[in-house]
């Protein structure tokens, strides 16, 4: 977990609510990272934790927080 950052995890569900959750969150961070599933789910619940993320009935649809978005605002972005 501790070699996905919070910063991947916010862009993988911006990814995802773009594209309808089509791949989900964790997807995403899994084609990027190279980590396993689980790996990737416990990195959005640890930002999720950290105030990062909100969400209602599932993680998998999360959304950013104000606090979530300004850390993005004051990351630079990254090209992979």
């Amino acid at each position: 977990m501790k070699d996905i950052t919070d910063e991947q995890v916010l862009r993988a569900v911006i990814k995802s609510r773009e594209t309808d959750f089509t791949p989900w969150p964790y997807e995403i961070l899994e084609a990027e990272t190279g980590q396993p599933e689980k790996v990737c789910y416990r990195a959005m619940e640890r930002a999720d934790r950290r105030g990062l993320l909100e969400y209602g009935v599932s993680l998998r649809t999360a959304w950013l927080t104000d606090k979530g978005k300004a850390l993005l605002l004051a990351t630079p972005a990254t090209s992979a």
